[in-house]
């Protein structure tokens, strides 16, 4: 049987060598339960099953759930280096049950995957906080957010097309100039691409809590200092962190809730209403001046010069 190769492979033993399935095998075996409807019994669900080959899960066996939502995968190999992970598919979307090992001391595992429904329209996903800290770094602002997004539904929101692309659950719509963006996770950055300048998912967001990190930077010199940033769900509660040299130069459009220093401001919404369609706005005054910005007016006046010089000496 595939599962029985796979373990020998991974164990380096001889197949002429191998116990009898009987005693080198197991059981895995589980529910697949409808987390939108009550935790219902799913038939006719599709159960994969993954194990671990040189760090990687991949697909060893596959089956279905019969009216009772039940499943079971037989002759799995014994061996406790071996990790499986169960889950099952749904709508399009895969749902990762517990991971497991077996060996000669548990010879069966038991594992309950919930799976739920899929709804593109409307988007349900809600920040329970949306923090900003920024930080500014000569002619730039370096901007690192977390959000901590929620799903209230039962539901797992896929989104739609955008475009005729691919369905978009989230857009970040940061400022269009960022110097490159880098999540905190690896998982995250994977499942982020760019779009018109703006780091899009296609990833399903399943009913509960996820925390987003990421950081990237943006030149404020041609913006005189000025970082836009609409929000892209509506945020139960919005927090801005200033530190620096140049906090104490910093307006924005939020009420000031901490100032302990003039190295160190934060700013809150504070009255428990839901923030929505709401942008916010920050302006860093006094920044360094930048040749950059400034280099072109200043050969335009150089220019000029030379020409008014040189009319000069020509009428005369």
């Amino acid at each position: 049987m595939e599962l029985i190769v796979l373990a020998l492979l991974l164990s380096g033993m001889p197949a002429d060598d191998a116990a009898s399935p009987a005693t080198s095998t197991g059981v895995i075996r589980g529910v697949v339960l409808d987390g939108t409807h009550s935790g219902e019994a799913l038939a006719g669900a599709d159960v994969i099953l993954r194990a671990s080959v040189a760090g990687e899960l991949v697909p060893v066996g596959q089956t279905q759930t019969d009216r009772y939502g039940r499943f079971s995968f037989v002759e799995v190999p014994l061996n406790p280096d071996i990790v499986y992970l169960p889950g099952a598919n749904r709508d399009g979307v895969h749902y990762p049950g517990r991971r497991v090992r077996l060996d000669s001391d548990r010879r069966v595992a038991d594992v309950q995957v919930v799976a739920y429904s899929a709804v593109d329209a409307p988007c349900p996903l809600v920040a329970d906080r949306h923090e900003f800290d920024l930080t500014v770094d000569g002619q730039t602002l370096i901007v690192s957010e977390t959000l901590e997004i929620s799903n209230p539904t039962l539901a797992t929101f896929v989104g739609r097309p955008m475009s005729g692309g691919a369905p978009v659950t989230l857009c970040l719509s940061i400022p269009p100039d960022f110097d490159r963006v880098t999540f905190d996770r690896e998982f995250y950055g994977r499942r982020f691409h760019i779009v018109d300048r703006k780091p899009v998912t296609d990833m399903p967001w399943l009913p509960g809590k996820q925390e987003l990190r990421f950081t990237y930077r943006v030149p404020l010199a041609e913006t005189a200092g000025k970082y836009h940033r609409p929000l892209d769900i509506p945020a139960a509660e919005v927090r801005v962190r200033m530190s620096g040299p140049l906090a104490a130069q910093v307006a924005c459009n939020l009420p000031l809730t901490v100032s302990s220093d003039s190295d160190r401001l934060e700013y809150a919404s504070n009255d428990g209403r839901l923030l929505e369609r709401f942008a916010l706005d920050v302006q860093v005054g006094d920044l360094p001046n930048s040749w950059l910005r400034y280099g072109r007016w200043t050969a335009l006046g150089i220019l000029a010069a030379l020409t008014t010089v040189t009319l000069i000496a020509y009428r005369r």
